[in-house]
């Protein structure tokens, strides 16, 4: 038995399909969280250098055209990254 037709949804309306993400956005994510540990890791406190060069690629990227959540991942995933290994190097004592 089926029941009663569903009417269709749009995009308008909130309740249409699951937005699209970039197919980058994975891979850049996974990427900024590797650089953000080895910089906050290995450098320290020259790791914001890193975190500079970063953001003005993410930049960059998003000024050519490319996507947005790709850029916003990169810069989340070092930055997040990067601010756990200091904070834990501060709890230890390291600094």
């Amino acid at each position: 038995m089926t029941g009663p037709a569903r009417p269709e949804r749009t995009e308008e309306d909130g309740e249409g399909r699951a937005p699209q993400v970039a197919p980058l956005t994975v891979p850049l994510l996974f990427l900024g969280m590797i650089v953000g540990f080895f910089a906050g890791y290995l450098l320290a406190w020259w790791g914001l250098i890193v975190l500079g060069a970063l953001l003005m690629a993410a930049v960059s990227m998003v000024i050519r055209g490319g996507p947005r959540d790709a850029a916003t991942a990169l810069m989340l995933g070092s930055v997040g990254a990067y601010i756990v290994v200091i904070l834990l190097a501060v709890f230890y004592g390291a600094f």
